[in-house]
């Protein structure tokens, strides 16, 4: 935090436009809760960035005609101390909050009182939530005079506010325009050429990883940035876009597709960020065009230009795109249906501005100084002329960052890529213009295995045989370079990793890493006269109906909750019974209740209470109902934290008009109750729902869509069963358990079917029988994993794809112990699983923060993983007893998917590494963050290793010593001379028809004996005295 300065006079001439907007408004409130990673483009962190330039969680700024106040923890406020009291600049007021409960309510006291005298319409942003314990603590305190104010969506005036760019902000936006074209222009399209030009075999999404690792290339990236200073402060703002194929999803949220990058049209999107600022270029590239392709595309071209002309200030978003619709439909009608629904919007710290959008209905008005993305393109083409399926359908996509200029002057485009056609068309199969263009076949089969000659796309093989697979010095050296380039990219990960935590965590305090203990208070009974009558006796009385046991002390009836008791003990000495109460105190034991938080450290507390009576009876029935009500408080507090975790799902919607696509005879885990049953699954329009058969008959399981975070397919190749694996978001309830994840499956084998009592096995019997029993079942597992990924894809398909399936990579797997039994973890596209048993083993890649390798030494056959997640309050997971066979495939795949990895001899205490780690996040990234780990790792590997040995020998010296190894050893026995024989014999060799020749000479000479040669004496051998 020491080294967070704030731009002081951007501050202040941004936060007077701020103040100046409040028209319709007598005070904005903008607050920011905890940091989101999910959700990291919203406007109140836009806000933050625009005024501060750093994102600072629990914080909120109020804003009123005349002053603006800050709300921040005591770091952030003597941060801000720095811009406070600025000659000409805005009146600003700091506001702290600290760790007291007391000043901070009355700390907010005083901002609602301000709020009070300001008047009565806040400004909020209303279609942004946030939470936290600082939002929990404001909401309380404000919830008493909320009914009194009026709250207003300030969201627009703040857009519009945001939308006009200073010179500062503009060239940020040039800079980030320039980053992205020169990837476009400098690499992607060689990289894509070169791929089509050498026939290699490569998909889309393998493509877009190759593009979005220009950053962290480090060679690269001085290549093609060599004149932009702080690179660092470059990043891709979403991942790069290439479509190809026929599939070609234009939308503002589309992804690359695993099917090959197809020569034909190839669209790539590139959208990268410098300090914050975003910028966005698309182009279409056209393989052997057709000429209505190229007539197309040129007027796309015009229409751009076209447009161009027509964004000047004053202009509507609304006219402006329906000026690009009519043209379209004056000058190609045939088109008018094929354009985009919008032509892009607003951009600046926000990716997208929801609310300057050209589309139809937007009433906004362009202005100079505006950043905009400007996008233009045709969907759904049809190529008649097509020569193959998946030229037949294409579209056409250009897209540009461009600045809104003053007067009458058209926008100035701002990134650099040439769209003329002849730049933007590729011509392969001049010379093969009579042949014809199907896909190869072939080609497209094995592309697997070619993918690993592609380098980025490849992914690592396991090595099935300690035998190395090949003899030649040259592979060992490729070996050598996979390893060296392995390094480098760790190096660049884990540098990442510091950068982004540092701007992750930067204004952000640490706690204990422990979760903040509450005081609890119970209340057997709110007055005296709630007292049950019975305590007149001066008896033990257990209220089963206050939760309570009241007991007679000094005459007195004192009650005490169920909860405050610990445990109860009774013993039998002589004629009198004890009873013995032990009660919750601070400071018992060592366990978790030492710790036991208190109001008053002071108090005198009462840790025991012990009762003597002769009457054996009654003290039986009292121990007895106090057991039963403690057990039943105990099973309460268990089912409530339960479901503490719990969140409220929505409705499934039953599929209304036709019958839903079910999948029969399946099986869930886990079983809701009683034996399990098999029955059906079924899609329905929200989600997936499985009725229970059996004893719990007629109960259903809903699942929904929205809920669903992994869906995965696994066959039942090698496997007992073919299952799809559903990974929740929010756990749900099924039964009384509290479960994330649910599997249906079928049993590959089938158990119901007689093998050994059919006709034909009476008459056919041996090998025959066998092969085609074997092959019945072969053909039984290709059914049902038909059946089962058909069924996958129609779960993503009624999803609109917000669900995508995901298969296990079987060929990249290894073996570990996640809990208590050794398992295949099996890798995915986006997590390590094991669906085959359970418990289940799911770990999300976009989850980890870094993973360490354990016990990874000489003479060891095992090794250890362990995940520490970028949620630092989740305890890391380790997976013990990794064969240390198989350390290079999880190098391998730990680099293949991003994730920088260190390694280590020993086993560390990852709980109080991560409880030191909370207390101060921003500290820890300061001094190196996980740089302690990475002493023996790949990553920080000994450059000793690179350079040549010092160790040298002379010629005469080596001369001299072959000539005393040739020397014969003086103490040569029988046993030599015959291992020379045998080494002679074993050099000559003999092939194979002579070894098969041998053979049978052999066995016809068992076969028959009479007809063999009459023995002869056996040679004797040579003895050496």
């Amino acid at each position: 935090m020491s080294e967070v300065q704030i731009d002081a006079a951007a501050f202040h001439r941004r936060a007077k436009r701020l103040l100046d907007s409040l028209k319709s408004f007598d005070s904005v409130l903008i607050i920011q809760g905890r940091s989101d990673e999910k959700n990291p483009y919203t406007k109140t962190i836009a806000t933050q960035m625009w005024l501060l330039g750093y994102e600072f969680p629990n914080t909120m700024m109020l804003a009123t005609e005349s002053k603006l106040y800050v709300v921040a923890s005591p770091k952030k406020a003597k941060i801000l101390e720095a811009i406070q009291g600025t000659p000409g600049g805005v009146s600003l007021e700091i506001l702290v909050h600290g760790k007291e409960a007391d000043k901070n309510k009355e700390m907010f006291g005083k901002v609602v009182s301000i709020l009070k005298s300001s008047g009565s319409t806040i400004g909020v942003i209303s279609k942004e939530t946030t939470g936290g314990k600082f939002v929990d603590e404001w909401a309380a305190e404000f919830a008493a005079s909320k009914s009194s104010f009026t709250e207003a969506d300030f969201g627009p005036v703040l857009s519009r506010v945001l939308a006009v760019k200073d010179d500062s902000e503009i060239k940020y936006e040039k800079t980030a325009s320039s980053l992205c074209s020169a990837v476009m222009r400098d690499y992607f399209i060689e990289e894509m050429a070169s791929t089509f030009d050498q026939e290699k075999s490569i998909t889309n999404e393998k493509m877009a990883d190759r593009v979005a690792a220009v950053l962290t290339n480090d060679k690269l990236a001085k290549k093609l940035f060599n004149k932009v200073p702080m690179l660092d402060m470059a990043e891709w703002s979403a991942q790069p876009l290439v479509l190809s194929g026929g599939q070609y999803d234009l939308s503002h949220d589309a992804e690359s597709s695993t099917a090959l990058l197809h020569a034909g049209t190839v669209v790539c999107t590139l959208s990268m960020r410098y300090f914050m600022y975003n910028a966005t270029i698309s182009r279409t590239f056209m393989i052997d065009p057709s000429p209505d392709q190229d007539k197309n595309y040129s007027f796309l071209l015009e229409l751009q230009k076209q447009m161009l002309g027509w964004m000047k200030p004053g202009e509507s978003m609304g006219a402006l795109y329906s000026k690009a619709a009519k043209y379209v439909q004056d000058q190609r009608p045939d088109l008018a249906d094929n354009f985009v629904a919008d032509c892009g919007s607003v951009t600046g710290i926000e990716m997208r501005d929801g609310v300057h959008t050209i589309a139809p209905g937007s009433a906004e008005l362009l202005q100079a100084n505006m950043v905009i993305t400007l996008r233009i393109g045709l969907q759904d083409l049809v190529n008649a002329k097509a020569t193959d399926k998946l030229s037949k359908t294409y579209a056409y996509q250009l897209i540009d960052t461009v600045l809104v200029k003053d007067g009458d002057a058209a926008a100035e485009v701002l990134t650099s890529c040439s769209k003329e056609p002849n730049d933007v068309s590729f011509f392969f199969n001049e010379d093969e213009a009579t042949t014809s263009a199907k896909p190869d076949v072939k080609r497209e089969a094995k592309a697997d295995s070619k993918r690993e000659s592609n380098g980025a796309g490849a992914r690592p093989s396991t090595r099935k045989s300690a035998i190395l697979p090949s003899k030649f010095r040259s592979e060992e050296k490729d070996d050598e370079s996979t390893t060296r380039k392995r390094r480098e990219h760790q190096k660049e990960l884990l540098a990442r990793l510091l950068a982004e935590g540092r701007r992750r965590f930067a204004g952000e305090e640490g706690d204990d890493g422990e979760e903040t203990r509450v005081v609890k208070k119970f209340e057997s009974y709110k007055r005296e006269t709630a007292l049950p009558r019975e305590v007149r006796n001066c008896k033990i009385l257990v209220d089963e109906r206050a939760d309570s046991i009241v007991l007679p002390i000094y005459g007195m009836a004192v009650p005490f909750h169920i909860s405050t008791l610990k445990n109860i003990s009774r013993n039998d000495e002589g004629e009198y019974v004890y009873l013995r109460l032990n009660l919750v105190s601070p400071g018992q034991g060592v366990g978790k209740k030492d710790g036991l938080p208190v109001e008053d450290p002071g108090n005198t507390f009462v840790r025991s209470l012990t009762f003597r009576s002769t009457d054996i009876v009654r003290m039986n029935e009292i121990y007895q109902s106090i057991t039963a009500l403690k057990r039943d408080q105990i099973k309460r507090e268990t089912e409530k934290a339960q479901l503490a975790g719990i969140v409220e799902q929505d409705r499934l919607m039953p599929t209304v008009g036709q019958r839903p696509a079910r999948l029969p005879e399946v099986f869930m885990r886990p079983v809701a109750e009683g034996k399990r049953f098999p029955s059906a699954l079924e899609i329905h329009s929200n989600g997936l729902r499985y009725m229970a058969a059996g004893r719990g008959a007629g109960s259903a399981v809903d699942i929904l869509f929205n809920n669903i975070r992994h869906l995965f397919f696994q066959p039942c190749d090698n496997e007992l069963l073919v299952l799809i694996h559903v990974h929740l978001r929010n756990p749900i309830m099924l039964g009384k358990k509290k479960i994330q994840d649910i599997q249906f499956y079928r049993e590959a084998s089938d158990a119901s079917f007689d093998e050994t009592g059919n006709r034909r096995r009476r008459i056919r019997y041996g090998d025959e029988d066998e092969i085609e029993a074997e092959q019945d079942e072969r053909r039984r597992r290709r059914q049902l994993n038909k059946e089962f990924k058909e069924f996958a894809g129609k779960i993503a398909e009624a999803s609109n794809h917000e669900v995508e399936v995901d298969t296990p990579f079987r060929e990249v797997a290894f073996n570990g112990v996640p809990a208590r039994s050794n398992v295949l973890l099996q890798p995915t596209v986006d997590c390590l699983v094991h669906l085959s048993d359970t418990p289940f083993f799911i770990i999300t890649v976009a989850d980890v923060e870094i993973v360490h390798l354990e016990r990874v030494q000489f003479g060891l056959k095992n090794f250890d993983m362990v995940f520490v997640f970028k949620d630092f309050k989740r305890a890391p997971v380790h997976v013990n007893t990794v064969p240390m066979t198989q350390l290079d495939n999880v190098k391998e795949w730990l680099d293949s998917v991003n994730l920088p990895y260190t390694e280590g001899p020993v086993n560390l205490n990852w709980a109080q590494i991560m409880k030191t780690i909370n207390k101060d996040p921003a500290g820890f990234y300061e001094d190196g963050g996980w740089s302690f780990l990475a002493q023996d790792s790949d990553a920080e590997a000994d450059e000793s290793e690179e350079e040549e040995s010092e160790f040298t020998v002379s010629e005469d010296e080596f001369e001299e010593s072959e000539s005393a190894s040739s020397v014969e050893s003086e103490f040569g026995t029988e046993s030599d001379d015959s291992d020379d024989g045998d080494d002679d014999g074993d050099e000559s060799g003999e092939d194979w028809d002579a070894l098969e020749a041998k053979a049978i000479a052999y066995d016809e000479k068992r076969t028959h004996p009479a007809e063999s040669p009459p023995n002869r004496a056996p040679a004797k051998r040579a003895r050496k005295k």
